[in-house]
Parts: structure tokens; sequence; C-alpha cells
């Protein structure tokens, strides 16, 4: 997941996988059958994690503000780190490769559909602790939380410093009360 992660898919060849992989060639093809497999396996590996992260970011959190809190917080945490500079592994196989890969474009979506659901979830929980504002329903703001991360995750890849990332945050989390 790494090397794609780190890479790309077009820029990952069968020989950067057989190497960091330990495997030969064959060895590959027998495990995974062929690149574009073992990419679309890693991509939902990922989109696993992020998933589970979140959900349970947000279920253990003290309120639903503080838990969208929360998961802006540890994102910013990654500014200026390895990890951060990768960027965010879905949002660059989607840059890459949609729409030209139907599997990459399903894969996605599924992401985005059921992220956006964990927040339309907790937005509609704050809006019954009357913690959210009237002005637009929870699913409106459940796809402007979903965008503000996307587009988080990109400024981080491209160097924005923690304090922009902050004020980005706060202005977020402000305009749901």
């Amino acid at each position: 997941m790494r090397l794609f992660w780190r890479k790309g898919y077009a820029g990952t060849s069968v020989e950067d996988l057989t190497g960091t992989l330990n495997l030969s060639r064959s060895s590959l093809y027998d495990t995974f059958g062929d690149k574009r497999t073992l990419f679309l396996e890693a991509l939902k590996f990922y989109s696993a994690r992020v998933l589970d992260a979140t959900t349970r970011t947000l279920n253990e959190s003290p309120s639903p503000i503080a838990g969208i809190q929360k998961v802006f917080d540890d994102l910013i945490a990654s500014a200026g780190s390895e990890t951060g500079a990768l960027g965010c592994f879905m949002v660059n196989s989607v840059a890459e490769l949609v729409p030209y890969d139907s599997e990459v474009t399903k894969i996605a979506t599924a992401y985005a559909d059921t992220l956006q659901q964990l927040f339309t979830t907790i937005l509609t929980q704050a809006r019954s602790q009357n913690m959210l504002t009237n002005k637009q329903t929870p699913e409106q703001l459940a796809a402007y939380v979903f965008n503000m991360i996307q587009g988080i995750r990109i400024l981080i890849k491209s160097g924005a410093t923690k304090k922009q990332l902050q004020a980005i945050s706060a202005m977020t989390l402000q305009s749901l009360q």
C-alpha cells in the first residue's frame, strides 16, 4: 500500500513491487494476481482503515462537535510528517485514475459516501443536542465537512503550516454552530 501511495499506480512498476515484497515475479502473480488487482486491494485496505479510524474517533468523543474537532486535529497533526507529505492515498488515486478506471471510481465513491454518512449521523446527533446550525441540513453539512477534510489533506501534502490548517479547522467548526 505504501509503495502505491508514494509512487502512484502508474509510477509503481512490477519490479518495485517484487523488490518491496521480496517476491519473485511469478510469486507476486501467484499470490496477488496482477498489479492492478494488488493496487485495488491496497486501496480497499486503506479505505477500510480510514473509515474504521474515523468511526472510532467520532464514537469515542465526548460530543459530536468534539468528534469532528478530533478528526481535524488528527489530520493537522500529520502536517510536516512523512505520512502527511504523502497526502491521502484515496485523493491521490482519484486524481490519478478517475474517471478512467471504473473500479477506482467505485471504491472512491463508496469511501466518500460512507464518510459523509458517518458525518451525517454525528451531525444529526449534534442537531438533536442543539449544537448545530439550522441553516443547512446535516447531510449538507456532512458534505461540507468531507470537502474540508479532503482539502486539508491536499494542503498538508503541499506543505501548509499547522497554523494555517488550524485556522481552516476553526472556521469550519464555527460554521457548523
